[in-house]
């Protein structure tokens, strides 16, 4: 088995992956490197209202972004998703809303 994925690879990857067209959220990623290369799985958020086509590509996009990123990936698996901010269980930052004395 080969070592783990080192940190400047991961942040390469996740720089594809949000860098990406559409892409609200990126959701959960795992890395699983091989004798033969790199295996990176991603679940990513994308606005509700694309079409399947249109999603389709985002994939590809993601997954071309990857590849040119980062050169020894052997398989990419994207999982498409909507961000549902109120299933977060670590929402940004943006979320919070502080009400104030007056």
């Amino acid at each position: 088995m080969s070592a783990p994925t080192d940190k400047k690879t991961l942040d390469l990857i996740m720089d594809a992956i949000i860098g990406c067209a559409d892409v609200e959220k990126l959701i959960n990623l795992k890395t699983l490197p091989t004798d033969d290369g790199l295996v990176v799985a991603a679940k990513v958020a994308l606005p509700g209202d694309r079409t399947v086509r249109e999603v389709a590509d985002r994939i590809d996009e993601i997954e071309t972004g990857i590849r040119a990123t980062v050169p020894g990936v052997r398989s990419v698996y994207i999982q498409p998703d909507i961000y549902r901010p109120s299933l977060d269980p670590e929402p940004s930052t943006d979320v919070f809303v502080l009400k104030s004395e007056d």
